[in-house]
């Protein structure tokens, strides 16, 4: 039973560190799992014929009663077992801190979807070692599944989740603002949700010629203008609502913030000469 529970949890530190590494991922509770708890995870598995149906099954078991925390403690407290298996302490650590940072689902997906246990099965019989069965997997994966997995690997972790979700509620706020400024400003508010066509808009709002975007196309000495451009926008644009220097140094440096004072305040109003 221990070759069973050890060669179980060898597999799910490969699986983790491969991805790991192919994606380039880089407060522990003291909820322990004691090895009656994992030997009841895989007391129906037979250890001459683990499937991706078992090692789904143990995870799914297992994450329901714990954390991804409390699995990269599992791979941890189990190290010398694991290690007695051919698994370094570089990749049961690296295969931990992955959990850690993954959510139950990704790394659920992630085993389900995009790893060949057959292939790692076969290589634990022939006698590979863990580093060996990672380097083989690592070069057999073609360089458009690794793009893929990488991709899925950086979405699935938690800090970068929350990034992009704040980073989708600012671009969604910003789009709001935008489109309360150009009903203000006497323009279709519904242009600051199309691309290109938002910005010409933008431009007429702050009393510039879009034509200027032209610059665009000039290298170098062009890129500069229109760094220059943007930041003159802002200014502009406080001056066609009738505010000053102040307001359009707020603009360039705290955006959303004087933004949202353009867009709800009810005393701030565009120049009657642009309305």
């Amino acid at each position: 039973m221990k070759k069973t529970i050890a060669k179980t949890i060898m597999i799910i530190a490969i699986l983790a560190f491969t991805y790991a590494n192919l994606g380039q991922v880089q407060a522990v509770t003291n909820q322990e799992i004691t090895q009656q708890q994992l030997e009841n995870y895989v007391k129906d598995i037979d250890p001459n014929n683990v499937s991706k149906e078992d090692i789904l099954k143990i995870y799914d078991e297992v994450s329901k009663d714990y954390s991804p925390e409390n699995i990269a403690d599992m791979l941890e407290e189990n190290a010398k077992e694991i290690e007695a298996q051919g698994v370094s302490k570089d990749v049961i650590s690296a295969g931990a801190e992955f959990i850690r940072q993954t959510d139950t689902q990704s790394i659920r997906k992630i085993i389900e979807d995009d790893i060949d246990i057959e292939d790692i099965k076969e290589k634990i019989q022939k006698g590979y070692t863990a580093d060996q069965i990672l380097n083989s997997m690592v070069q057999e994966t073609p360089t458009t599944k690794k793009v893929e997995i990488a991709t899925k690997v950086l979405l699935s972790n938690k800090i970068i989740k929350t990034i992009v979700t704040i980073a989708v509620i600012v671009f969604i706020y910003g789009t709001i603002l935008r489109w309360i400024i150009y009903t203000k400003a006497g323009k279709h508010g519904w242009a600051a949700i199309v691309p290109l066509y938002r910005q010409i808009v933008m431009y007429q709002v702050c009393g510039l010629s879009p034509f200027l975007m032209l610059l665009w196309l000039v290298p170098i000495f062009g890129w500069i203008a229109m760094l220059v451009i943007a930041i003159m926008k802002r200014f502009c644009l406080a001056k066609e609502f009738g505010r000053g220097a102040g307001f359009g140094f707020g603009l360039l440096f705290f955006g959303l913030i004087f933004q949202s004072i353009l867009a709800f305040h009810p005393k701030i109003q565009k120049n009657e000469k642009e309305a």
